[in-house]
């Protein structure tokens, strides 16, 4: 049995040094879930509201993942080529018309890694022409700049060759096959949420609404944040990442796609990126030392965080509101690396201790 004792112990520790005011973890394998539990607060400003078991989290950069798969959708019934360029999509610069799909989803695109667009254009649809006015840091293809700008691209190219919003996309091939029913953009407020930074334009708490403001300039539906989901939901979709792209009789992404994509296909570089993921190498990253090499995820911005380990199959969503009261806060960074050694060193006893017993069986 996996020892979750010292788990929920360093999770409780963290909760009183004040690393996030609330959290919830879901911790298992390609056959299921091993441990779940909530944690803490999911307000404490200017009230405190407990956690519950379905609180919804805005989960920032996770919702990479979810465009990665719609774009890897595209690609698989032929309608995007890794190859196509930016060119292709859009009126773009000389220097952005060659910036490819894969350049973009490994974050080798060249594009700044962030700028306040929604304070340097008038209207949403000015997006997209001012990221490819910016100034390039990087020539395409040389390094590794991870970039929300890239993805709010992405996401603006799957609505085009999908004739829909990456919203509705979402829905239709991620959401409602895995039946993720509390799953969302802009989420209806019959939820309870775990409760971001004070908006100091409205003056009210972030409640509900996303916390990346180019994606809420964006009216909260962007290839690079936007969607809240529950623990829940968040550990059935981890398990049809362990599954490498089905769950149960689904195939949300055909696995030889899927193995593409957890490729490290930026080995030239410190970081390891494949098609949307984070891919471990021997740097120091989120999940810490103890997983894998080849291990794939993403983290976002709130406090969120989902990997999988390449070898044994474990999981790890963590899902925290560590930016409540303020994003000043980043003790979590620390704290999530010995979470993950943490849940790998324990797993791998029992996997050690079961591939034992199967091999003497046999």
């Amino acid at each position: 049995m996996l020892n979750t004792k010292i788990i929920d112990e360093m999770i409780k520790k963290g909760l009183e040094e004040r690393i996030f005011p609330g959290a919830a973890i879901s911790i298992g394998n390609k056959s299921g879930e091993l441990f779940r539990k909530i944690y803490g607060f999911r307000q404490i400003f200017p009230q405190k509201h407990p956690m519950e078991s379905d609180t919804l989290f805005d989960i920032a950069s996770l919702t990479k993942i979810f465009t990665s798969i719609v774009a890897l959708k595209l690609i698989q019934d032929g309608s995007l080529s890794l190859s196509d360029t930016l060119g292709k999509f859009f009126d773009a610069p000389s220097d952005k018309a060659k910036i490819t799909i894969a350049h973009l989803m490994t974050h080798t695109s060249g594009l700044p890694a962030h700028e306040h667009v929604y304070n340097l254009v008038k209207e949403p649809s000015e997006t997209f022409d001012f990221i490819l006015s910016m100034k390039l840091l990087d020539e395409p293809g040389k390094a590794v700049v991870y970039s929300c700008l890239g993805y709010i691209l992405l996401g603006r190219i799957c609505e085009i060759l999908g004739g829909n919003t990456i919203e509705n996309l979402a829905k239709r091939w991620i959401f409602e096959p895995l039946g993720l029913e509390s799953t969302a953009y802009n989420p209806e407020k019959n939820h309870t949420f775990a409760v971001t930074e004070l908006d100091t334009v409205t003056n009210t708490w972030l409640d509900g609404v996303v916390h990346d403001e180019n994606a809420r300039f964006l009216k909260g539906i962007s290839g690079n944040a936007g969607i809240f989901a529950n623990i829940d939901d968040m550990a059935t979709f981890a398990m049809m990442l362990a599954n490498k792209g089905t769950f149960g009789d689904k195939v949300i992404i055909e696995q030889n796609l899927f193995e593409e994509a957890i490729k490290n296909l930026t080995a030239h570089c410190p970081e390891g990126r494949g098609l949307g993921f984070e891919i471990k190498s021997n740097t120091l990253i989120s999940c810490g030392n103890v997983f894998s090499v080849g291990s794939y995820g993403h983290t976002g911005f709130t406090g969120t965080s989902l990997w999988v380990d390449i070898e044994t199959g474990l999981y790890v969503v963590f899902m925290s509101n560590r930016v409540h009261p303020t994003r000043e806060n980043v003790k979590h960074i620390p704290f999530r690396r010995e979470l993950h050694d943490l849940c790998a060193t324990e797993y791998k006893k029992v996997y050690r201790r079961q591939s034992a017993l199967l091999s003497s069986t046999t």
